[in-house]
């Protein structure tokens, strides 16, 4: 690849093969959530660091998880370009977009 811009026919793009969209492990709006991928991600909430990524902290159920994380105890870091309601609530804020902050966090965690 170029490093030029994707484009699809038609957004979402679907699979050539199948026909179902291609996309990450997301909800988009209007969906409803998968009760077991809810259950498994509470499950989740259980840990040491919860770091959460790119969000708004505002739909639930998925912004509760940063507060069960940080009630079970886990560091809770939260990187996102712009404040949000959790900025104030988490460990550690880092500002700036997911494709710069995580791999600037990647290279910290490997030279520790």
């Amino acid at each position: 690849m170029d490093g030029g811009s994707l484009t699809f026919p038609e957004l979402p793009p679907r699979c050539p093969h199948c026909g179902d969209l291609i996309r990450p492990a997301v909800v988009w709006f209007g969906e409803s959530l998968d009760p077991d991928v809810v259950s498994l991600a509470a499950e989740a909430a259980d840990c040491d660091v919860f770091i959460t990524v790119g969000t708004s902290a505002v739909v639930y159920p998925a912004a509760g998880f940063l507060e069960q994380a940080k009630r079970n105890g886990a560091l809770t870091v939260e990187i996102n370009p712009e404040a949000t309601p959790a900025t104030h609530s988490v460990d550690l804020a880092l500002q700036g977009g997911a494709e710069t902050i995580l791999p600037q966090l990647d290279k910290l965690i490997m030279a520790v």
